[in-house]
């Protein structure tokens, strides 16, 4: 068994590579009650995060700061991660002694592409035997990316809740909710999820997503993240679109309760249809871009 099994759960299939000691400006939206004057106060914030970056980003910026300091309850997907608990529940939820080979697990086409990413993350495929297809494409998402210059423990939303410094914090979800949602993918959608990882790896420009929420680019943030679920939209509905539909309860709560929350969960959730923006557009709250 691979010793690291922590996902990146913002993008767990894309590969996160950026330059260090870069500047970055990302999207940053205010929340306001549809028709709300102009002069009126936000009602809350949006905030695309990213769940790794190289060391020396700086992310922070005049705006940035002042919407943080403007809010009153931070909202993020986990709001206390205990890393060795989240690794126990992965192990209990990503084995399965009935499972064939791995490699039969994806369509031929991809089974030397599979092989090719093993061995660039420095996996042993016989290591993957009896590991769930989901838990496989997480492991070697993070395997992949403990080999670049992404830190893991440089995430924007750890960073948010250690800099909170005593204000309440609400979780959308726990670590054991995040992983069932990938335990609980069909077989074709466990296998659409390893597919994609796989092809993501060897096709798309490896600094392209950190890049594009560097740039605060939240349209090449949404159109890189379809490429993840290309035509799969059971895939698609179930880490993004139901996860969205929970939240948007918990966080209209707090907005209609006028606690000014901020709400920073992974970038792939505010756009799109189904997305936080439109979501709340739908129950008469506006999210208009600040930054």
């Amino acid at each position: 068994m691979p010793t690291r099994l922590l996902p990146l759960l913002l993008a767990p299939f894309v590969l996160l590579l950026a330059a260090c000691g870069s500047t970055a400006e990302p999207a940053l939206w205010r929340i306001d009650k549809e028709g709300a004057g102009a002069d009126a106060a936000p009602a809350g914030y949006l905030f695309g995060t990213i769940h790794a970056l190289p060391r020396g980003t700086d992310w922070h910026g005049e705006t940035l700061d002042a919407a943080l300091a403007d809010a009153g309850v931070l909202m993020v997907e986990i709001k206390n991660l205990d890393k060795g608990d989240a690794q126990r529940i992965f192990q209990e939820l990503a084995l399965d002694a009935s499972l064939p080979p791995i490699d039969e697990r994806v369509s031929p086409m991809y089974r030397d592409e599979l092989d090719e990413v093993m061995d660039r993350a420095g996996a042993d495929p016989e290591n993957f035997h009896f590991v769930e297809t989901w838990a496989t494409a997480l492991t070697l998402s993070t395997m992949l990316q403990a080999r670049s210059s992404m830190d893991p423990d440089n995430s924007v939303d750890q960073s948010l809740i250690a800099d909170w410094q005593g204000r309440p914090i609400i979780g959308l979800e726990t670590a054991e909710e995040q992983f069932r949602i990938f335990d609980q993918l069909s077989g074709n959608e466990q296998q659409a999820l390893l597919e994609s990882m796989v092809r993501q790896a060897d096709e798309m420009e490896p600094d392209a997503l950190a890049k594009a929420w560097s740039a605060g680019d939240a349209d090449a943030m949404s159109g890189l993240m379809e490429l993840g679920f290309e035509s799969n939209t059971g895939l698609r509905a179930a880490i993004l679109g139901r996860r969205n539909q929970r939240w948007v309860g918990p966080i209209l709560n707090q907005v209609q309760s006028g606690k000014k929350p901020f709400v920073a969960v992974g970038a792939g959730h505010m756009g799109g249809d189904d997305g936080l923006i439109a979501l709340l557009a739908a129950r008469g709250y506006k999210a208009t871009r600040i930054q």
